[in-house]
């Protein structure tokens, strides 16, 4: 008896599950049996395209149109269907059917990516047609590409490498140029100390010693001492007032006046509107004034005469220095002749100066030289010189 309960029971659940495979079965070989649709063509930012089974489209043409065909069944069709699955790395998206009346759809906006596209109709009675599938990609734009980046990374790279090639070159090259003009001013310093003058100074000095004149000697002593402590003193600064610079030039031009035994004049001239306080570049100006007293007023037959004068002029400080001496072909014929004549290179060493100078502070002091006299004529007058040193005011 209980054999024949299980026996039925068994025959029971086979029947039930032959009847639910047979459903399935059917349920598909109907769907199988839908005709597929086709697509007609697909417009990409307005331009027709066959359909094909992958496209591609850059980041700017992102509007498509997809148009198909009407199939033979059109009058059992409810609905048609798409959706758009975008693919990605880390994760699978989720996208629902999206319905769309007619024979068309489009589908504007598409970021940059892959993409699969699924078309498909739904039948009155329920049934799916089989989906036509294609596959799309929408190109990233240029300034997302890897090799931009990777552009933008090695250029941003050598920008800064460069800048700091560059700034490593600068601090070399001021470094350079700073070790230059601490040399020249050492050179300039040994040439306004140069033994001659120092040896003929003493000499003088000692001459008014051996007259008995002391009084003389020892304004002269005092006056040589403060020469060549301001000497001193200002080749430790970059900068003097021009008050302390007017003021070693008179007792340096004092002393080679006592040197050459009284054989010129010369007088300062300081405008009222200049500022005696500003400050300039020290031993500048004294190479120049030497200069003329060696090379211009020594050889004088008659007594000469040195002007210096300090004055605004177009956003300059001038210092103008004149003399009347023999002038600078003269001189040099006389020291063309004769070994013991005086070879300066203050104004050689000036001139390297002001050029260094002018690099690292971004400057333009300037000077010029020219004759004082051009058009003397047939007279024997000496036709002298004159220097121009301008400091800009700012």
């Amino acid at each position: 008896m209980k054999k024949n309960k299980l026996s039925i029971g068994l025959k029971l659940l086979l029947f039930l599950f032959f009847q639910v495979f047979v459903s399935l079965f059917s349920v598909r070989v109907y769907a199988a049996s839908l005709p597929k649709f086709k697509v007609s063509n697909i417009e990409i930012a307005g331009k027709d395209n066959v359909f094909k089974a992958k496209y591609l489209m850059n980041y700017y043409e992102n509007i498509m149109e997809v148009h198909l065909k009407t199939p033979e069944n059109i009058q059992d069709i409810q609905s048609f269907v798409y959706k758009i699955e975008k693919k990605n790395l880390f994760h699978d998206s989720t996208v629902s059917w999206v319905n769309f009346k007619g024979n068309s759809f489009k589908v504007s906006n598409l970021t940059s990516g892959e993409y699969d596209v699924f078309i498909k109709y739904i039948t009155k009675s329920g049934q799916s047609s089989p989906e036509v599938v294609f596959h799309l990609k929408v190109e990233r734009p240029w300034w997302r590409t890897w090799w931009f980046w990777g552009a933008s990374f090695i250029s941003l790279f050598g920008l800064f490498y460069g800048r700091e090639r560059f700034l490593k070159f600068w601090a070399d090259e001021e470094q350079r140029h700073t070790k230059k003009i601490v040399e020249l001013e050492l050179r300039t310093l040994q040439l306004q100390m140069n033994p001659h003058f120092i040896f003929n100074a003493l000499n003088s000095i000692q001459s008014y010693v051996m007259t008995h004149d002391a009084i003389t000697a020892n304004s002269y002593l005092s006056k040589f001492a403060n020469l060549i402590r301001m000497f001193l003193d200002s080749s430790r600064s970059k900068y003097i007032s021009l008050q302390e610079e007017i003021k070693m030039l008179n007792l340096y031009i004092e002393m080679e006046s006592l040197r050459f035994e009284d054989k010129f004049d010369y007088v300062f001239h300081v405008d009222p509107e200049v500022n005696k306080y500003i400050e300039i570049p020290t031993m500048i100006l004294q190479p120049f004034v030497e200069n003329a007293i060696n090379h211009g007023l020594r050889y004088k037959r008659v007594k000469g005469l040195l002007k210096i004068f300090f004055y605004y002029s177009n956003e300059y400080l001038i210092c103008r220095m004149e003399d009347n001496g023999v002038g600078r072909k003269v001189a040099k014929e006389i020291q063309s002749k004769t070994r013991k004549g005086y070879k300066s290179q203050g104004l050689k060493i000036t001139a390297e100066r002001l050029v260094t100078y002018n690099k690292i502070n971004e400057s333009n002091i300037g000077f010029s030289i020219n004759d004082l006299h051009t058009n003397l004529g047939e007279t024997e007058d000496d036709i002298g010189t004159v220097v121009e040193v301008r400091f800009p005011l700012n």
